[in-house]
């Protein structure tokens, strides 16, 4: 009986699987972040060069 009484107030194993959480949840949200600055990153490269080609053949103002 005093073993599960002993269980029950040691807190040691939730606190560090709540840390486990967060820092999964971190880890989550720096990884979507940094896929979608890539993208935006990789788009505005792409709209650029797009705008370089057309002004170069068409002499368009982009």
């Amino acid at each position: 009986m005093n073993d599960r009484r002993g269980l029950l107030k040691n807190r040691n194993g939730a606190a560090a699987a709540e840390y486990a959480l967060v820092l999964a949840i971190a880890g989550a949200a720096l990884t979507f972040g940094a896929l979608a600055l890539g993208t935006a990153i990789t788009d505005s490269a792409g709209n650029d060069s797009q705008c370089i080609a057309a002004t170069a053949s068409t002499n368009a103002d982009c």
